[in-house]
């Protein structure tokens, strides 16, 4: 996994994305993806799909906008879904190969690889 993100503005974008199947993974075993990480939640050995409220740290229930440190799980579900969804729309490059891909396209065509949002050759991979 790998975070790319931008140095002269403020674009990034999730992790890169794996699908391949892990047969010893217990987190992610299908690969890190949004997909993954949304069913971990919802179904790991204290899931949310439960019914239930679940008590937070103040801080942490203000940094994620819940408005509440006790929300319900199910709304926690919504969350997670949303989450996922703000991913899905904001990675250019799903997976580590796609990226490397169009950056040796741009290497060969004599250019280099910008920024999607700024077009600056500032793109960091952390």
């Amino acid at each position: 996994m790998a975070y790319l993100h931008c140095h002269n503005c403020d674009w990034s974008q999730d992790d890169f994305w794996d699908f391949k199947f892990h047969k010893y993974g217990y987190f992610h075993r299908w690969g890190y993806n949004p997909f993954s990480v949304f069913l971990s939640y919802v179904f790991s050995k204290d899931g949310y799909w439960k019914p239930r409220r679940i008590t937070h740290e103040p801080y942490a229930a203000h940094d994620q906008g819940w408005g509440r440190n006790d929300p319900h799980s199910w709304w926690l579900i919504l969350d997670c879904f949303l989450s996922m969804l703000r991913k899905l729309r904001r990675q250019v490059f799903w997976t580590e190969a796609s990226y490397a891909k169009a950056r040796d396209v741009a290497i060969v065509s004599g250019h280099t690889l910008g920024c999607p949002s700024c077009n600056a050759n500032k793109l960091d991979i952390d």
